[in-house]
């Protein structure tokens, strides 16, 4: 039966508000020394399947520098300290599409996006939205366009869709009822 590892030793080597890299000496359960070994921190996240009254889902199209090409994903965003993950669904769905929820988001569980290296997790939730957006609030940092796509289409092949990420295809595939 798989042990836990030991933390041996542990040194942050960069700290900044996107992440925290760490390098850790870890003696494995089965007393295997691994040095270095680098832990990332980062802030848990949230992701909302917004879907309107004439059953289209909501998302968003940005550039992401991870994969250099513009992405097509859910309205999501980072949890603020003692922030309810529920809330911030409807912050950033308002904040980046103008999309206002209709009622309490409904939660789709909580999955950690790269659990071997990474601390963050991603609180996935579905919910309606009125028919029309308000104006949104992106941050400075944001260059974000907001598309309908139909739930069908997206639900049945969300890469053709021109979504790549994957714990969003997860959370996608957790609201196909």
């Amino acid at each position: 039966m798989p042990r836990t590892w030991r933390l041996l030793s542990t040194e942050s080597v960069v700290a900044s508000p996107w992440f925290s890299l760490h390098r850790e000496r870890l003696e494995t359960g089965r007393g295997h020394v691994l040095d270095p070994f680098w832990r990332i921190d980062a802030p848990s996240w949230v992701c909302v399947v917004a879907i309107t009254p004439d059953d289209q889902v909501v998302l968003v199209e940005q550039y992401r520098r991870g994969c250099d090409r513009i992405a097509r994903e859910l309205p999501a965003g980072n949890l603020e300290p003692g922030e309810d993950p529920a809330a911030c669904a409807v912050r950033e769905l308002a904040e980046e599409t103008g999309f206002r929820a209709i009622g309490a988001p409904e939660p789709l569980g909580v999955l950690y996006a790269e659990p071997a290296r990474s601390s963050a997790r991603a609180h996935g939730f579905r919910c309606r939205v009125e028919a029309l957006p308000g104006g949104d609030a992106q941050e400075a940092s944001e260059d974000i366009a907001t598309v309908l796509v139909p739930r069908a289409a997206l639900f049945a092949d969300p890469s053709a869709c021109g979504m790549v990420h994957a714990v969003h295809h997860a959370f996608l595939a957790k609201a196909a009822d």
